[in-house]
């Protein structure tokens, strides 16, 4: 009895033996996935397409040995040492996969990589500030301005060479009341993949009233020095003056002008051609007077 369960133990160790060589020399297909991993790049290089994370590789092998490939993390080494930049194309070659002679392979997907390569750069741009809003129709910009006006930009060298300034825009609206200044930190406006040092700006925005020059008929007012009489020559003077549009809209400007000779500490007798002060509005400013001097005749 013992002989007998003997034999079956070696008849049995005998299948087993015979059924994993048999398994063992099956030669069977499969696909494999190999993440890429990127070799020897050059310094601040970069690939902006066409780089994939992994290809698949269709390779026929023992079964035994095919079934033990997902567990081994498999990597496809991709030089790319000898890049430059531009549009360039690398072969998956069978050579440099990490398998042995044991395996065939048949199809690899992709075989080849369009690469478009690129380098990193930095280089120094002017900001041209702008300013965007709506603006109460009676004022005007006088100018807008950005601190620091000359940032560092870094990123790929062909989309840089393309650029020689940045646009800064202040977007703000005043549909009524204006102030004299505005500022705000506001962002750089660059093309993707680019960053700029610093990545916002301080602007400031300077605003002043819409002006207008017009003709103004004056009387001339006449204070003599006691003792003496003056008498001008003309009653009324012109003057050119330049100020907000919306101080023309009516005629109660008038009531802050004034048009007065200018008579010495001591005035001789006789006629004279004597000077005029004028006294304007708030934001007018003389341009001509006409005439320049009034022709005046002091008597006792």
């Amino acid at each position: 009895m013992m002989r007998n369960w003997q034999t079956m133990i070696l008849a049995l160790a005998l299948a087993i033996f015979t059924w994993f060589l048999v398994t063992g020399r099956e030669v069977v297909e499969a696909w494999v996935d190999m993440p890429i991993v990127m070799t020897n790049p050059p310094e601040g290089m970069i690939i902006e397409e066409g780089l994939v994370d992994k290809i698949q590789v269709r390779l026929r092998g023992p079964k035994g040995l095919v079934a033990s490939l997902s567990a081994q993390n498999l990597t496809y080494p991709l030089d790319v040492s000898h890049l430059r930049i531009g549009e360039q194309v690398l072969d998956i070659v069978r050579d440099k996969m990490p398998l042995t002679s044991s395996y065939e392979v048949i199809e690899i997907k992709p075989n080849r990589l369009k690469l478009l390569v690129d380098r990193r750069i930095s280089k120094k741009i002017a900001l041209e500030a702008v300013w965007a809003g709506a603006l109460n129709s009676d004022y005007k910009l006088l100018e807008v301005v950005a601190a620091p006006d000359l940032v560092e930009i870094r990123g790929p060298e062909t989309k840089l060479r393309k650029i020689s300034k940045a646009k800064v825009v202040l977007k703000e609206d005043f549909p009524e009341e204006v102030p004299r200044t505005w500022s705000e930190d506001v962002p750089i406006e660059l093309p993707d993949e680019i960053e700029a040092s610093p990545g916002q700006v301080r602007m400031e925005a300077f605003f002043g009233p819409k002006t207008r020059d017009i003709w103004v008929k004056l009387p001339l007012q006449v204070v003599a020095p006691g003792g003496v009489k003056a008498t001008p020559v003309q009653d009324y003077v012109r003057l050119q003056i330049e100020g907000p549009i919306a101080l023309f809209r009516n005629n109660e400007y008038r009531k802050d002008m004034a048009a007065t000779l200018v008579f010495g500490p001591q005035m001789a007798l006789g006629s004279f051609d004597l000077e005029y002060e004028v006294v304007l509005p708030e934001g007018c400013r003389l341009l001509k007077k006409n005439p320049e001097t009034v022709k005046t005749t002091i008597k006792k």
